[in-house]
């Protein structure tokens, strides 16, 4: 298998969340709770596997639905998340592109035609190989096609809108880079055949296994990291969101070779007892599965201390087991979906039938009850009140020109933010003192950046960041600047 994905997009710029009371609808956003939680609602898609109906649940209540849709193509994988648009787009049981739109309650097939090596970082623009060797992207802005003049084995969409297309030529392999919608290849690197690639969830690095050897490329500048041989091949890759550890299975291992990205060399190993089929990263970067060969069991790795937590029953499909943001894991169990607790591996309850569905899970604001408030004009019970007058001139306007008592204000939409500014987001690591080493590296003109710390179901998180800064616009230009992989999230550190 060339490129593995995740099942939950970027959650690394950590906020802390609330639930909000939730009712059932048919197929519409509904109303939750007046009192508006912090930071995004975690929530779980559940699409039945046959098609037909899609639900999403307020995790960890995944029993009764706050928001439904029919006539969704039957899924097999989500590709990502576009939270701005509020869709998912995801790979239907025939092969096909397809997309959920939660805020029209509509659901679409892209295009019924087969693709294969189908990849989407934003969950609006979906890449992939047509039947005619044309790579095609589906977005918004309409289709894109380009002719490589070798055939693509698998893309890569980056988050800064330019593409990685990984191609064979003879006993080599080779990465090109475009950036769409131009087509000259803008740059590229040549490596040994490739049997395995992963791209970070931070999308800063390209890690390409070539039977012994593992080669990372920088995707910004498309520079080779030094390389790393194993004593067998290389048959399993997983890594850290931040990107700063690398798991490694080679063939015949009985343990998990951990590669640390910084000293670009193996760090240590986790002992298994027998080689594992498949791994899967938690997106909070707390815990790894496993599968062992030829089981229907998962293994529990515990990231922070390299520690095998025990073992649990579970088939493995691309969307389960997974780790919620509480720390639980989804298992399936016959029909069944069992959420245990990662630390103790106790079961916390029992979705019946659970397995019946394709589960997904994210986070987003959007079902959440538009507050009142801002649909409201301001009504004022004094008449005296002069709009047209200077809320400069002097200190006595300015008080007279508030609003009188019992008026209602429109909050205005944009003010807060627009005070707290945008900050440049460069990497979010579990280490302080890698986090404190990659800051050190980055500089901006007269600026370096700096760590600040958050806290996320009891792990603390070390962000490396620069700002904020008054505008989009500069914080982009600082991050182009830093010649690093980085985003641009509204609101201060």
């Amino acid at each position: 298998m060339i490129q593995r994905t995740t099942l939950m997009s970027l959650l690394l710029a950590v906020a802390a969340c609330g639930g909000s009371d939730r009712s059932k609808s048919a197929s519409t956003a509904v109303a939750a709770s007046s009192v508006t939680p912090r930071g995004p609602d975690q929530l779980v898609l559940r699409i039945a596997r046959t098609g037909g109906v899609a639900r999403v649940f307020s995790y960890p209540k995944v029993d009764s639905a706050i928001w439904s849709t029919a006539g969704v193509p039957a899924p097999a994988r989500v590709l990502a998340f576009d939270e701005e648009a509020g869709a998912i787009a995801y790979i239907d049981a025939k092969g096909a592109p397809a997309r959920i739109d939660f805020r029209q309650g509509v659901a679409s097939t892209v295009t019924k035609a087969k693709v294969a090596s189908l990849a989407s970082w934003d969950g609006s623009n979906i890449y992939g190989v047509m039947p005619d060797g044309y790579i095609e992207r589906f977005g918004p802005s309409g289709t894109w096609r380009w002719k490589p003049r070798l055939p693509a084995r698998a893309l890569f969409p980056q988050r800064d809108g330019t593409l990685l297309v990984l191609a064979q030529h003879g006993d080599s392999s080779i990465v090109w880079r475009l950036r769409p919608p131009l087509m000259r290849i803008a740059d590229s690197v040549k490596v040994s055949r490739v049997s395995r690639a992963l791209r970070t969830q931070v999308g800063d690095r390209l890690y390409l296994g070539s039977g012994r050897e593992l080669t990372g490329v920088r995707t910004r500048t498309m520079q080779r990291t030094s390389s790393i041989r194993f004593d067998a091949d290389i048959e399993q890759l997983e890594a850290t969101p931040s990107g700063d550890r690398l798991f490694v299975v080679t063939k015949g291992a009985t343990s998990v070779a951990i590669v640390d990205r910084y000293r670009e060399a193996v760090s240590g190993h986790v002992d298994l007892g027998r080689p594992a089929a498949d791994l899967r990263v938690d997106p909070l970067g707390r815990y790894l599965l496993a599968r062992p060969e030829g089981t229907d069991s998962t293994q529990v790795i515990a990231l922070g201390t390299n520690r095998v937590i025990g073992t649990v029953a579970s088939a493995w499909r691309e969307d389960l087991p997974f780790v919620g943001p509480d720390g639980s894991i989804a298992l399936a169990q016959g029909a069944d979906v069992i959420l245990v607790d990662g630390e103790t591996l106790r079961p916390r309850s029992r979705l019946k039938d659970g397995t019946a569905d394709v589960w997904y899970p994210f986070r987003w604001t959007g079902f959440r009850k538009r507050d009142v408030r801002l649909d409201t004009p301001a009504a004022f019970t004094d008449a005296r009140t002069d709009s047209m007058r200077r809320a400069d001139s002097t200190a006595a306007d300015t008080v007279g020109a508030l609003p009188m008592p019992g008026a209602v204000p429109v909050p205005p939409r944009d003010t807060a933010r627009r005070g707290a500014g945008f900050t440049v987001s460069f990497a979010a690591l579990l280490a302080a003192d890698k986090a404190r080493d990659l800051a050190a590296q980055i500089h901006v003109g007269n600026e370096s950046a700096r760590v600040v710390t958050s806290s996320r179901d009891g792990s603390v998180i070390y962000r490396v960041v620069m700002g904020p800064y008054p505008t989009r616009d500069e914080a982009d230009r600082v991050g182009r600047e830093s010649r690093l992989s980085y985003w641009v999230y509204e609101g201060g550190p």
